[in-house]
């Protein structure tokens, strides 16, 4: 018996070796190449188009026969551009072996190495995967005969194309019996044309794997990208192909892919793929902090739509710390995309809105800068503002612009159409006041406008700096309203010349007030601090009372002009300054009259002293004596004697300085104008320095000599 079982077995274990060595020898000496023309038959009944098996076909020995086909190359549309649709160094397939028992053929796997696929579309609105069988009816049938009764490749008839091609193929049919469990592409090219629109899309795949145990299971894609120099990497789970093939109303996929430096997780919903394309479902994106010169950026968004019509909801748009929502409709049927979008937020700090954090603005008063530097002489490249039209409002509870300001309430209407930006209208709560204005700015010949108007402005309350922390710093106790006037228009091609051609009107007013002197917390460096000692202002002066104070500058012609137009007058000091700023040099020339209501000397020295100029530049201001003014003085005393110190120094302080400052504008009558005696005395003075102003030049080189034996003296 056990020898009778011996025999058995080793007669099975025979039997097997010639079945596998037969099968061997079979598939060595099998020559593939013989039925390269009968499948280009086939792919071309089917397709319409030449399928080329230039190369050697073979098979690969392993535990899965591998179908090996070199050199593969699949025509193109007629009217496309390149004449292969699809080309590939190599095409490997797989089968299994089990379902081969069974008369089945079941391709396990597919490779393909290097392949280059070209996909466009015309401008009639034809796409080049779209396939015209040539054959007709009789010939199909000729055809499946032919391959029921397996009759050899040279015995095909030969089927040409008829002069007008018949409907487009289902795909299904054709794709049914050739699906693979795994489909390997390793080093391939996707180039997408669109011949409407001009815009080639080239995409590098380092490799790509799909995966499907059936055509009714979920096709899970692993992806590796190149796109535009940009590594694009991912997973994907999609639904099945059978509803790709069946057209199903739904489809189903998830991804989640790491892209230019940031990750994106999707779960979308895909509706009609094969006719009209729609789509619905959420994305979560996250930026991290230095990507595109970013903070750290995260996105939870809700979307639907179609292609060219894309509805958005901005659940949450975290940007370092700052949360923005709302909504935005996108459509991309025109010329250039439209968006129209509602935006809000409770709080934006501007401060973490860069990679970098920008440290609070100081307001010292001598950067190290050269005056060059001041206003950059930088292109400006406004054709961004022509790349998209779009409307938007936007709501920011709280906007905090540094440590130092914040701006409630801010509301903003901004409209973005052929180029121009207007944001109009503009309000905001500043310092418990309002604030209204507008603004534009478009590309056609650089031009920009600002208006801008505020009252009831606490500066203390806009400004933390501006209030008294304790009693030995600097600060506004009482007081502090203040109103703020802007407008302005300009045009450049560069920052530089926006500035230089700056026109309109900056005016600044502050009512009563009660101040508190002593250390200026943001007024640093050695030109305050000569500033300050020049008008007596230091720590151990008392509290002012301030009246009123103006900042007036009139622009145009490149200067911006303060015509006595800087006013600080209070009960104990009053400080009146003339001048300009060239805006084309930054050069600045301002004179500076302070008076602090008592004459206890009118000599020479005291006239002198009391001229003070700031000339040199924005950036590098500096202390000097009005020479003009001391010229005038020595000229004075020259004529008229020693009294007439005391009569100009009494003259010079202006009994309504504000009123000065403000004459001509629409805020004049905010203050009274002189009145009475003083105003004719004022006159008078003014008259009479004009004359003595005229002979100036006759007594000049004499009183030179006088300024610098004064000079050499101090």
């Amino acid at each position: 018996m056990k020898k009778l079982l011996k025999g058995v077995f080793w007669t099975i274990i025979l039997l097997l070796l010639i079945v596998f060595v037969g099968g061997f020898v079979f598939i060595k000496t099998f020559d593939l190449n013989k039925y390269k023309s009968y499948v280009e038959n086939i792919v071309y009944e089917q397709t319409g188009r030449k399928l080329l098996l230039a190369g050697d076909a073979g098979l690969k020995i392993s535990l899965m026969p591998t179908v090996v086909l070199n050199d593969v190359a699949f025509d193109n549309a007629p009217w496309a551009a390149e004449p292969k649709m699809v080309k590939a160094k190599s095409v490997e397939v797989a089968v299994s072996v089990m379902p081969l028992l069974h008369k089945e053929v079941v391709i396990d796997t597919v490779n393909l190495i290097e392949p280059e696929v070209y996909l466009a579309i015309n401008a009639a609105g034809e796409a080049n995967w779209e396939f015209s069988k040539p054959q007709t009816a009789a010939e199909k049938t000729l055809v499946e005969e032919t391959i029921k009764t397996e009759v050899k490749p040279t015995a095909m008839p030969t089927v040409e194309a008829p002069d007008s091609a018949l409907p487009v193929a289902d795909a299904a049919p054709l794709l049914a019996g050739f699906l693979a469990k795994r489909v390997n592409v390793e080093n391939a090219r996707l180039v997408y044309q669109d011949m409407a629109t001009n815009t080639v899309t080239d995409l590098q795949i380092n490799s790509l794997t799909l995966q499907s145990e059936n055509m009714d299971a979920d096709l899970d894609i692993v992806f590796d990208l190149v796109f535009n120099g940009e590594e694009i990497s991912g997973t994907a789970t999609a639904g099945s192909v059978n509803a790709i093939l069946q057209k199903a109303k739904e489809y189903p996929l998830q991804a989640d892919v790491t892209a230019f430096g940031a990750k994106a997780k999707a779960d979308v919903v895909l509706t009609n793929m094969m006719t009209n394309l729609g789509f619905s479902g959420s994305a979560k994106l996250q930026n991290p902090s230095g990507n595109f010169g970013a903070p750290e950026v995260s996105l939870n968004v809700g979307f639907s739509g179609t292609p060219k019509n894309i509805a958005l909801e901005i659940n949450s748009l975290n940007v370092a710390g700052n949360v923005i929502s709302g909504m935005a409709d996108v459509d991309l049927n025109g010329a250039k995309p439209n968006i129209n979008a509602v935006l809000q937020s409770n709080v934006l700090n501007v401060q973490t809105l860069t990679a970098t954090p920008v440290k609070t603005a100081s307001l010292a008063l001598i950067p190290a800068a050269a005056a060059a530097e001041y206003v950059p002489d930088t292109a400006l490249d406004l054709a961004v503002l022509d790349s998209v039209n779009a409307k938007a409002q936007i709501n920011v509870k709280s906007l905090i612009v540094n440590q130092e300001l914040t701006l409630e309430n801010v509301a903003a209407n901004v409209v973005l159409q052929n180029g121009k930006l207007s944001v109009s209208p503009l309000s905001l709560n500043a310092g418990g006041g309002v604030v209204n204005g507008a603004f534009s700015i478009e590309k056609n010949n650089n031009v920009f406008a600002l208006n801008l108007t505020g009252k009831d402005v606490v500066l203390q309350n806009l400004w933390k700096g501006l209030t008294a922390t304790d009693a030995g710093t600097f600060g506004i106790i009482s007081g502090g309203d203040a109103i703020i006037s802007i407008k302005l228009n300009g045009q450049g091609a560069t920052l530089r010349q926006m500035v230089e051609s700056l026109d309109g009107q900056v005016i600044a007013i502050i009512g009563e007030s009660k101040i508190q002197t002593g250390a200026l917390k943001y007024l640093t460096g050695n030109f305050a601090t000569q500033l300050l000692k020049a008008l007596k202002i230091d720590k151990q002066k008392k509290n002012l009372e301030l009246s009123c104070a103006v900042v007036r500058a009139d622009i145009g012609n490149g200067k911006a002009v303060f015509p006595k137009g800087i006013v600080f007058n209070s009960k104990q000091l009053a400080v009146v300054s003339d001048g300009a700023v060239n805006l084309k040099n930054d050069k600045i020339d301002f004179t500076l009259n302070p008076f602090n209501g008592k004459l206890a000397d009118t000599n020479v020295v005291q006239a002198i002293s009391s001229m003070i100029k700031i000339a040199g530049t924005v950036e590098q201001p500096k202390i000097a004596i009005d020479d003009s003014a001391v010229i005038k003085n020595v000229v004075g005393v020259a004529a008229a004697g020693p009294a007439f110190l005391g009569s100009q120094m009494m003259l010079d302080v202006d009994e309504s300085p504000c009123y000065t400052a403000l004459k001509g504008t629409a805020y004049q009558d905010m203050f009274p104008a002189p009145k009475g005696a003083k105003a004719a005395g004022q006159g008078v003075y003014q008259g009479t320095s004009d004359a003595i102003s005229d002979g100036v030049d006759a007594l000049k080189n004499t009183a030179k000599d006088v300024l610098n034996l004064f000079k050499r003296k101090k």
